[in-house]
């Protein structure tokens, strides 16, 4: 860490409201209430990547099988091509844009060590919640424990400007896959439990370089979302956020382009050596995957920021019940975890023990629009409602009261 002292784009705006704005349809004057005002937006992503791991979960499995033909083979391999990877990446890069909006406040008031112990908090929260949630026999593979092991990493680097977090981003972006290949042992498929902890080393290695969701790929993940959403807040308090927006969909969209890009160069130059630097595939952290998943992410809160840009606000009402379950994440992930866990646990017992196939209701299109279905119903009640969803309220809850002290 080169700064102590918190970037300015971070620290000047003033706070989000912790919860959604006024009436519907109502329009803030002025440049200052915009700079204020909510972006829904980031709850529309959120949404978005959320929905999209719930595609992966249920109808990436079927991918494979060749008795799943007609629309549902088509969407079960569009989803394991398309969203294995992206959906959870954007939903870490959210997660940086987040972590810069939850501590606009104590940073504009110079209290830097409590911004910190906010996130500290929230990080380990999510962790705990994870290691818990391991616990139970599903076939998911759960992202809370990198994911809050990537907030608290990320929590004192939230003091830095992004002058000093975009070449760090880059230094690991290039040196994560191989750091990653040098490091001998085992690739450790899955992610981690409590029941695995009796194995430290494996544990550490696994969580950091060598696992499905390894912090060597996620910190950089969440690293672009906080230099994301610091020159949107820029943007919206000194400049013009909708051309930001659009610049910020056209660097993502090349960037995504060129991800892409390099293993069909590599091949027809005559390489194609799998797991290589050049290489996209999901999870292996290369700089094909790192380009092509971070750009797409850049790209998705371009143009949702470019559509809905701060101080617009969704007026109907399927809109609203849309953001409200955007702003849920956490509740509506763990339910997702909770409910396959169960479905998977009944077709077992079902079966006698001899799991051959798949039923619906765990994995295809029928479950999937019952996990869909029960998203939306929670965003018509929080939205009704005006509040928080449950696990949500239960981490601010904690965080206030431990900052606190």
């Amino acid at each position: 860490m080169t700064s102590s002292a918190p970037s300015r784009p971070a620290a000047r705006p003033a706070p989000e409201p912790d919860r959604a704005p006024g009436r519907a349809g109502s329009s803030p004057p002025g440049g200052a209430r915009t700079a204020t005002a909510r972006i829904e937006a980031l709850d529309l992503a959120r949404l978005l990547a959320i929905l999209g791991m719930m595609a992966v979960h249920l109808l990436a499995p079927l991918a494979q099988d060749p008795a799943s033909t007609g629309i549902q083979g088509h969407l079960a391999r569009a989803a394991d091509a398309r969203a294995a990877g992206s959906a959870s990446t954007l939903f870490a890069v959210i997660g940086g844009c987040s972590l810069v909006l939850a501590t606009r406040r104590p940073l504009a008031r110079g209290e830097r060590g409590r911004a910190v112990a906010s996130v500290l908090v929230r990080g380990a929260c999510v962790t705990l919640l994870g290691l818990v949630l391991e616990l139970a026999p599903t076939s998911v593979m759960v992202v809370l424990v990198p994911f809050g092991l990537s907030m608290m990493l990320t929590a004192p680097l939230l003091l830095v400007p992004s002058r000093v977090l975009v070449p760090l981003l880059g230094v690991l972006a290039l040196g994560g896959a191989p750091l990653a290949a040098a490091v001998p042992g085992p690739v450790e498929f899955g992610t981690v439990t409590l029941l695995s902890l009796d194995d430290p080393v494996g544990v550490l290695r696994g969580l950091v370089l060598t696992g499905q969701y390894p912090l060597i790929t996620w910190v950089p993940y969440l690293l672009l979302g906080i230099v994301l959403m610091r020159g949107l807040l820029r943007a919206q308090q000194h400049g013009d956020p909708v051309r930001s927006s659009r610049q910020m969909l056209l660097a993502g969209a090349v960037t995504a382009a060129a991800g892409h890009a390099l293993p069909l160069l590599a091949a027809a130059l005559g390489h194609a050596t799998p797991g290589a630097w050049y290489t996209a595939a999901p999870h292996t952290g290369t700089l094909g995957d790192m380009l092509a998943t971070a750009g797409l992410s850049a790209a998705v809160l371009g143009a949702l920021t470019w559509a809905l840009p701060a101080g617009r606000q969704l007026q109907s009402r399927t809109a609203r019940t849309l953001r409200a379950a955007g702003a849920a994440p956490l509740s509506i992930y763990v339910g997702h975890v909770l409910l396959t866990t169960a479905a998977l646990l009944l077709a077992v017992v079902a079966s006698g023990g001899e799991l051959t196939s798949m039923p619906w209701y765990v994995a295809g299109v029928g479950v999937l629009g019952v996990h869909v279905v029960l998203t939306l119903a929670l965003g018509a009640v929080l939205a009704a409602r005006g509040g928080r969803g449950p696990l949500e309220a239960l981490v601010a809850r904690t965080v206030r009261r431990l900052t606190r002290v």
